[in-house]
């Protein structure tokens, strides 16, 4: 049977008074495309346990909005974005409960930065608050599925064993990882230092990546194979 990926809603949407939830369409092409089926998980009051989510074998965590900095501790700073209280709430209570039944994970963008947040890693509110001159990783290309720059990865890691020793991918964040979170391990970087995916060495499967994968799903062999990982690690769950 085809294992049923949960997917988390992005956020709000933005318009006044639309009280809409929204998963981009990318997100579950990505997953269709890759031999899942793709369930949206929508943002609630109460985040349901991994018993009302049994039915789910993997989760995907998905870009969006910066996270509210008070949940991690921390006042605003200068270069912080659009935040939702209620969205990082869910994520985070969402992230940990998959963390701790070891249900296969991926993360993308914001979603890596969750990731990190719930097992107590920190982020930077934004790149300029870092003391190393950094290169754009917020392109402005006409397609996203472009490549903005390239990424290089660590050897005997999940990703170097999928893309080889880089790729180039495209770059859609302005928050970066500040310190990683216990158990994660850094496996990608951009060439100014700039961590870009985290593996986890505690979990069957939990990864984040920084770029957007599932905007180059068409265009990029290497972006499938990703989540065709994904799909066959979460039909081990089943």
């Amino acid at each position: 049977m085809k294992p049923v990926i949960g997917i988390a809603v992005c956020g709000f949407s933005e318009s006044p008074g639309a009280q809409r939830q929204f998963v981009s369409t990318p997100y579950i092409h990505a997953i269709e495309a890759s031999g899942g089926i793709p369930v949206l998980l929508p943002i609630t009051d109460i985040c349901p346990s991994m018993d009302e989510l049994s039915f789910c074998d993997g989760f995907l965590f998905c870009g969006g909005n910066d996270i509210t900095p008070t949940l991690l501790g921390e006042d605003p700073l200068p270069g912080i974005g659009t935040t939702d209280l209620a969205t990082d709430i869910f994520h985070l209570a969402l992230i940990r409960s998959v963390l701790s039944y070891n249900r296969p994970l991926l993360a993308i963008c914001r979603g890596m930065q969750v990731l990190n947040a719930a097992l107590g890693g920190s982020i930077y509110q934004d790149i300029s608050l870092t003391q190393e001159p950094c290169i754009s990783h917020f392109q402005q290309t006409f397609h996203r599925s472009d490549p903005s720059h390239k990424v290089t990865f660590t050897k005997n890691s999940i990703l170097h064993r999928l893309f080889g020793s880089y790729t180039f991918t495209n770059s859609y964040h302005h928050q970066i990882i500040q310190t990683p979170a216990q158990h994660l391990i850094p496996s990608a970087f951009t060439d100014d230092g700039v961590i870009e995916a985290l593996e986890s060495d505690a979990h069957t499967f939990a990864l984040g990546v920084q770029w957007h994968p599932e905007c180059m799903y068409d265009t990029n062999p290497d972006m499938c194979a990703l989540f065709d990982l994904f799909i066959t690690i979460s039909c081990k769950n089943e």
